[in-house]
């Protein structure tokens, strides 16, 4: 029988776990919340947050960005910590909730009714932006000039 993978969990300074820990204290244990999990999404991406990050703020852009995105919040949560973790690759620091602020509104920039948005391939082109030296602003510009449709599937 294969092992199963441990739950995710967010750790507190003083070493105890559970999903109600605070994440000005916390910090996650895994890298991607599986869908199995006890973990309230908002609460493990807020954990990952360099700066201080209220859940209750990182839930209402999870919800605003599953209007948007063809992901769940869960999925949403798990792209952003991806995007952030190849970023750091870079030495490029950019916090949870100003990915998802950013790309919520190319999101609503582009919108179109009836459709919604492939969250992960817009990560993959910001990160490629990035990767090439263009700066936050200047990738963002970029790819608002691309339309965000031509990101979609």
């Amino acid at each position: 029988m294969a092992a199963r993978k441990p739950a995710a969990t967010v750790e507190t300074a003083a070493g105890a776990s559970g999903p109600a820990a605070s994440p000005a204290q916390a910090r996650p244990a895994r890298d991607w919340l599986e869908r199995a999990d006890a973990v309230p999404p908002e609460v493990w991406l807020a954990a990952r947050s360099s700066s201080p990050a209220d859940p209750a703020r990182m839930a209402a852009l999870l919800k605003e960005a599953d209007a948007l995105f063809d992901e769940t919040p869960r999925m949403l949560a798990n792209r952003t910590a991806q995007l952030q973790r190849m970023l750091a690759g870079k030495a490029v620091t950019e916090p949870p909730q100003e990915l998802l602020e950013d790309f919520i509104r190319l999101a609503r920039e582009d919108a179109r009714p009836g459709r919604r948005s492939g969250f992960g391939d817009l990560c993959q082109h910001y990160y490629n932006l990035r990767a090439s030296g263009l700066g936050r602003l200047a990738a963002l510009e970029a790819l608002a000039r691309a339309g965000q449709g031509s990101l979609t599937p």
